[in-house]
């Protein structure tokens, strides 16, 4: 499977082979970029462990952050509300028969993405998104596919190797249970956007510790798109590396935006909280919903 990101100014891409055992069971293995080669990842999505043989470690991650884009799940009613769905002519993909599927939002009348789906599986074999202004934003594609009645299970265990260490991998946040917990839980009062595009509702809430700093999480989605609003008491900037962020205005206030592996981020200060959000909007639609965040 190959996988290409289009940021502003460079374009990321991946080549792993992918065997998937029904319902949970998960290898992933990395064959480019270079510094990625041999990288391998095995899940049965309750436990997932990023195999790392040039540093002999292995990383006890969430299956969430490992999951190739053509695994990840659709919420088809979220989609079928907000989105015009056209089927598009019978082509082949991966050498198998397949009908394409453009997804237009019902709100803006933007193309936001098309899918190409096995006609004898259902499998979504080729995936492409779409920036506001039409270009490309990223593409997800199956190279070709082999349906076998089963495969070793070898090829799925979850075990350390002589020889290599487990260690704690990313750090991700807790998601929330109610708002009194939530609220209870953090260093500062929590600011919410009054005003959300169309089609947007709250996802989850979650809290972390990122370099000893609580920060808060409030993800938005729409079925194919997704924004998040991070909140931490530091009022500081988070950190631009490789990328020159540009000024704007959010509300009145200096705001900086910026592009990250095909993300738009928006970051600015306000009193003692730093407010950032990320996702796939445009800067504009992002410092629209910054500008209705009241203290």
């Amino acid at each position: 499977m190959t996988t290409v990101v289009y940021g502003r100014d460079r374009v990321d891409s991946t080549v792993v082979r992918l065997d998937h055992s029904a319902p949970s069971a998960w290898r992933i293995w990395y064959v480019a970029p270079v510094d990625a080669y041999g990288r391998l990842i095995i899940s049965n999505e309750k436990l997932t462990y990023q195999y790392e043989a040039s540093t002999n470690t292995v990383f006890s991650d969430e299956w969430s952050a490992s999951a190739p884009p053509l695994a990840e799940s659709i919420d088809a009613a979220r989609v079928e509300h907000n989105y015009r769905i056209e089927a598009g002519p019978s082509t082949t993909v991966a050498g198998r028969a397949a009908h394409g599927i453009s997804l237009t939002s019902k709100y803006s009348g933007v193309l936001v993405g098309r899918l190409w789906v096995d006609d004898q599986t259902d499998l979504i074999l080729r995936r492409e998104s779409y920036h506001a202004d039409g270009s490309i934003a990223s593409k997800s594609s199956f190279d070709n596919v082999r349906v076998v009645k089963s495969l070793p299970k070898e090829l799925f265990d979850l075990s350390i190797p002589q020889g290599m260490r487990l260690v704690p991998g990313a750090t991700f946040g807790k998601t929330a249970t109610d708002d009194a917990s939530l609220a209870s839980s953090l260093p500062f009062a929590i600011v919410r956007p009054e005003s959300l595009p169309n089609g947007f509702t709250l996802d989850h809430d979650s809290v972390s510790l990122h370099d000893g700093v609580q920060t808060l999480q409030i993800v938005y989605d729409d079925g194919l798109r997704d924004f998040s609003l991070f909140e931490n008491a530091t009022a500081r900037l988070p950190t631009f590396e490789g990328v020159t962020p540009k000024k704007m205005d959010v509300g009145g206030t200096d705001a900086y935006a910026a592009d990250f592996g095909g993300e738009t981020l928006v970051t600015w200060n306000a009193g003692k909280l730093n407010l950032t959000l990320v996702g796939d909007l445009t800067a504009k639609e992002l410092a629209a919903i910054g500008a209705s965040i009241k203290q």
